[in-house]
């Protein structure tokens, strides 16, 4: 039901100012000034987790546990490493309600997160958070994330708000809230991560770690070919679609 409505709220929308929608997937790639870069790519989603009555709560930058109305939000231990990882978590509580919250910052270790990621990762074990305003999480400089369109990038190599087109991913074929979409190619720098660095880009895949994308090979080793685009319509659409909150 709230797929439906999310939905009708988004078409609405574009009725109403004729403009494109997250669920627009039409950009053309034609003889705007294109710079070419190599990269490699992971991705990053936002897990989905039931409210518990017992576990590890989740803290603010002030160290104190967030509640939703009535309710602590508290996750197991593996859930709570898991959303610190990725960056966001949304929680389904009784009665329907969803809410997602976000990578506020780190402070002291509140978990022991090396049993899912090793030693590779001491700051996931100090992260804290806040509630999102937007459906998936946000990424930098009050972006909202957006299902296969946001990527967290190195802003030495990739500076936020770039739209950057991947040729493999033109053409596929995704599902998403339960319709399928053929991809144009087209991202935006929107998000950063500690582990991003260089020539490595982290594509966000909403709310499964699961995607149809050839290109992420989950090594540096395996390197595509990409472009950063200078089309001034093309950046207007995709930064008026990363500041709308969902």
């Amino acid at each position: 039901m709230k797929i439906i409505i999310l939905l009708s709220l988004i078409l609405a929308t574009s009725c109403a100012t004729r403009k494109r929608t997250i669920l627009d997937y039409d950009f053309e790639l034609d003889n705007t000034s294109k710079q070419s870069v190599n990269l490699w790519a992971t991705n990053y989603y936002t897990p989905i987790y039931q409210a518990r009555m017992n576990g590890i709560p989740l803290k603010d930058m002030g160290e104190n546990s967030l509640v939703s109305g009535v309710y602590p939000v508290l996750l197991t231990k593996k859930e709570w490493c898991y959303s610190a990882m990725e960056g966001s978590v949304a929680i389904k509580f009784p009665g329907g309600d969803q809410k997602t919250f976000n990578y506020a910052g780190t402070t002291t270790d509140q978990v022991d997160c090396s049993t899912y990621f090793g030693e590779d990762f001491p700051a996931t074990n100090a992260v804290r958070f806040r509630t999102s305003r937007s459906r998936w999480g946000e990424g930098v400089e009050n972006y909202a994330l957006v299902p296969y369109r946001t990527i967290a990038v190195d802003p030495k190599v990739i500076p936020f708000g770039s739209v950057v087109y991947i040729p493999e991913a033109k053409g596929k074929k995704f599902m998403w809230i339960g319709k399928e979409f053929t991809h144009d190619g087209f991202f935006f720098a929107a998000d950063k991560g500690g582990a991003v660095k260089g020539n490595h880009i982290d594509v966000f895949t909403g709310n499964s770690k699961h995607h149809p994308f050839r290109f992420i090979g989950n090594n540096k080793s395996k390197k595509f070919q990409a472009y950063l685009i200078d089309d001034d319509e093309i950046e207007e659409d995709l930064t008026r679609l990363h500041k709308t909150f969902y």
